[in-house]
């Protein structure tokens, strides 16, 4: 693994969990509180959904540079 990609995925999980700090304080804002079970849900969905977002994007690179996105010309000619 490159320097750079340990970086980002650095970057992301810190930047995750900012924005989960964020929230934090506008549910308390709104007097509802979440228990134990809410908040293992809240974390695993936004590492979930970070984890499912980065292998997507992986994956549509790694198509892009293997030649899989190229167009093909047309049979007969």
């Amino acid at each position: 693994m490159s320097r750079t990609f340990i970086v980002w995925i650095v970057a992301a999980l810190v930047g995750l969990g900012a924005l989960l700090w964020g929230a934090t304080f506008f549910w308390q804002g709104l007097g509802s509180g979440l228990s134990g079970h809410g908040w293992f849900a809240y974390i695993l969905g936004g590492v979930l959904t970070l984890g499912l977002s980065a292998g997507l994007f992986a994956l549509s690179f790694y198509s892009a540079r293997h030649g899989h996105d190229d167009i093909d010309p047309p049979a007969g000619s």
